[in-house]
């Protein structure tokens, strides 16, 4: 489906681990402090620890500056959380499961914004980007499967969920150890300066101005990497000016900001469902961990190959199209359709979301001043919001077919203003129909005839007797005594003008000073 390099495996080996871990520990959270605690409070508990990895998400790019490197860092969060999913795993109160739960998820978020700023770097300009956020996603969500369908509950699934923390960290220490070794090229071809002046531009947290803080080793690669970046939003900002009218070519932070509200408002529609089925699942009515869940690993392949076409062309329809669709699923669910086809349905557009909300901050991030922050920032608003309404949806989802229909209709309104707003709803132009806007534009800017043959004669310094000589000769093949006749002047005459325009314009012969006087 598309080719990878040693680097984009790695990258997306721990997009996937983070997504394994993260949503497998979300699980086994809610299975643990629910023997303590009632269906409604299990739906708080797990609001609690999406805020903190929240937290940690955000947290990732000033701790890393901070840190001065980031390799150890990222052992000691995978360490840390490690030993928060072990502590849940004996933990006999649902305060201390809450404690270290927010511990966990918070080291969690931070480990996401590992994996999504290496997967913004190495796939930095990639046609295949969505197919990559796509195939991390589904590979995620295959292994959280199958550790479901074949790992006994307890300590078996928390030694799991542990070394799929640790592969995260050791996947994530890989991808750096590459990121120094291209780094180290590009500083070698940009001599330091150009990394540098990226770092003013972007905001670049991690490259630090004080070399006791890092290796040498570690601030050209990230220099590198700042280059890299630099060149790509320059390329892109100077292609030609119909770039400035495709989403995202022009004022980033505005789109930044309407992605945003989007993202929370489509978290908040699946917000509502995803409650009903955390309810249920710990009510034990349904099995979120069976074989629907493998819809969401097929959506999620299919919304990479769906997005990916023509350079994410049609994007933004195809995720509204499916908004669509998932605004049904819950009005049908609520209704009373069979909770497993609302669960398919849900998985299926789930998928597309996740893919979505990926693939558009990762191409979004190099273009911030501070893209750490914003590669992972889709996921980031994404449990936000699960964060800040889970009391709402669920007070919701108990009120009724005619307020969850209201409250649907309102947020699809609203959803398609932002989708309008982000610049969904426009058609960006491909690589050939750049080319030929290009193109286009270029011949619309060259100068006329008149405009060159004005340029020539005044550049060659010619009389105006010279340039009406000039004129005759080259408008046609006359003779050179019938271009005397026409001019009311002897031949002899005209051969002196013709061999000083030939001194000047350094030209020999009458067909060569054509050509050059008509720029041929």
């Amino acid at each position: 489906m598309f080719s990878v390099d040693r680097q984009s495996f790695q990258s997306l080996s721990a997009l996937a681990l983070f997504t394994f871990a993260f949503l497998g520990s979300e699980f086994f959270f809610d299975s643990r402090i629910g023997l303590f605690i009632s269906a409604e409070g299990v739906v708080g508990a797990q609001a609690m620890i999406l805020g903190a990895s929240v937290v940690g998400f955000l947290a990732y790019a000033p701790i890393s500056k901070l840190a001065g490197g980031r390799r150890a860092l990222r052992a000691v969060e995978a360490v840390g959380a490690i030993a928060a999913l072990v502590t849940i795993t004996v933990a006999e109160s649902a305060l201390a499961m809450q404690i270290t739960g927010c511990i966990a998820f918070f080291l969690l978020g931070s480990l996401g914004a590992e994996a999504h700023w290496s997967m913004a770097c190495a796939f930095e300009g990639s046609p295949s980007l969505a197919k990559g956020a796509g195939a991390a996603y589904a590979a995620g969500i295959l292994l959280q499967f199958l550790s479901n369908q074949f790992v006994p509950a307890g300590m078996a699934d928390a030694a799991v969920l542990c070394a799929g923390v640790a592969a995260l960290a050791v996947f994530a220490a890989a991808g750096e150890r590459d990121g120094e070794s291209a780094g180290q090229k590009d500083g070698e071809h940009g001599n330091g300066q150009v990394g540098e002046s990226s770092d003013r531009q972007y905001g670049e947290p991690a490259i630090s101005k004080s070399p006791e803080q890092m290796s040498n080793q570690t601030q050209a690669m990230r220099a590198g990497l700042a280059a890299r970046l630099n060149k790509t939003c320059s390329e892109q900002a100077n292609a030609d000016p119909s770039q400035q009218a495709t989403p995202g070519a022009a004022k980033p932070v505005i789109r930044a900001v309407w992605l945003l509200a989007l993202v929370v408002l489509l978290a908040c529609m699946f917000s509502t469902l995803d409650n009903v089925v955390t309810l249920a699942n710990a009510q034990g009515s349904i099995s979120v961990e069976t074989w629907p869940r493998l819809f969401l690993a097929a959506s999620g392949l299919a919304a990479g190959v769906l997005f990916d076409i023509r350079e994410r062309r049609y994007m933004g329809f195809i995720m509204f199209a499916v908004t669509v669709l998932s605004t049904i699923s819950i009005l049908a669910v609520e209704a009373g359709a069979s909770p497993v086809i609302g669960l398919i349905v849900f998985y299926l557009s789930s998928g597309f979301f996740v893919t979505f909300f990926t693939t558009t901050f990762l191409q979004l991030a190099p273009r911030m001043r501070t893209p750490q922050l914003w590669a992972g920032m889709g996921r980031a608003a994404n449990n936000l919001c699960a964060f800040t309404v889970s009391g709402v949806s669920m007070m919701l989802t108990q009120s009724g077919i005619a307020a969850v229909m209201i409250a649907s209709l309102i947020l699809f309104v609203l959803v398609s203003v932002a989708f309008v707003g982000a610049g969904l709803f426009r058609l960006p132009s491909t690589v050939g129909e750049r080319e030929a806007i290009k193109a286009g534009l270029a011949a619309a800017a060259a100068p006329t005839l008149e405009e060159m043959q004005a340029e020539f004669i005044s550049r060659s310094g010619l009389t105006p007797r010279e340039e009406e000589v000039l004129r005759a000769v080259t408008a046609d093949e006359r003779p050179l005594k019938q271009v005397a006749d026409d001019l009311g002047i002897s031949l002899r005459m005209v051969q002196r003008h013709l061999t000083n325009i030939y001194s000047k314009t350094d030209t020999q012969t009458r067909a060569g000073l054509t050509r050059a006087f008509f720029g041929k």
